[in-house]
């Protein structure tokens, strides 16, 4: 369990260490959303089909937590949108009856504001580690250190806060509630894709 869903680079590295610190009680595993360049968007059907079978052959494997990243964008390396990758793993999961079995912790450079993050719990995401909005906050900083950790402190703290009053607006009180609850409307897009 963590306190609240935004994970800070400390928090993130626990997870990724929960093992040693669990004497393999819990185990996590990093799955990368990305593909090569080289397929366009024509690639990015093969590489969420090929994220879901990760995800469950991990599952499988033994993996208590599943970690969902984009830090291997790149000029030769594309990411799927991480909330259609986040959506389509938890969706998996269900199908194949494995999603109990395991939390979903997506890290990624695409979220930045309260939204961003609403959205990516209520498609299924656990916690988030937003790395690339945490490293541009603690550049910022200019290399004090204890401004930085200010900085990010105060960020979290607000994403959270406005985590609390979307939720509260939809009457919900837990953020386990929230998460792939799907309370969302969207215009336009094919009932399929969402």
């Amino acid at each position: 369990e963590v306190s609240q869903p935004v994970l800070s680079s400390a928090d993130m590295e626990k997870i990724r260490a929960i093992g040693k610190l669990t004497q393999n009680k819990f185990r996590s595993t990093t799955l990368s959303s990305c593909y090569p360049a080289t397929h366009a968007a024509g690639g990015m059907g093969a590489a969420l089909d090929a994220l879901c079978a990760a995800a469950e052959k991990a599952v499988h494997d033994g993996a208590n937590i599943l970690i969902l990243t984009d830090r291997a964008t790149d000029a030769a390396h594309l990411p799927v949108p991480m909330l259609l990758a986040t959506s389509a793993v938890h969706h998996h999961l269900i199908r194949a009856g494995l999603r109990t079995k395991v939390g979903l912790v997506v890290e990624t450079g695409s979220a930045r504001e309260t939204h961003h993050f609403a959205l990516l719990g209520g498609y299924g995401a656990e916690a988030v580690h937003p790395y690339l909005a945490l490293e541009t906050i603690e550049a910022l900083a200019k290399g004090d250190a204890e401004k930085a950790d200010k900085f990010v402190k105060n960020y979290i703290k607000a994403i959270g806060k406005g985590l609390c009053k979307i939720m509260s607006k939809m009457g919900i009180s837990t953020y386990m509630s929230y998460t792939g609850a799907q309370i969302f409307e969207a215009i336009g897009l094919k009932k399929d894709f969402i």
